[in-house]
């Protein structure tokens, strides 16, 4: 996933919660915000990984 995408949707989550005062809209913002890290750490940890593959 894109992290801008998932931003985005997160802070349209939020704008979304802020009208309608749902709480499920805050639960699907703090889901989105949540996702946004966990791939932003996990492809700040991947991509030093470099895969060596003996070709023959």
């Amino acid at each position: 996933m894109n992290t801008k995408f998932l931003m985005t949707i997160a802070f349209l989550f939020f704008l979304s919660w802020r009208k309608a005062a749902d709480s499920f809209l805050l639960f699907c913002a703090l889901f989105a915000a949540g996702l946004c890290v966990c791939v932003f750490i996990y492809r700040m940890e991947n991509t030093h990984s470099v895969i060596d593959e003996k070709t023959e």
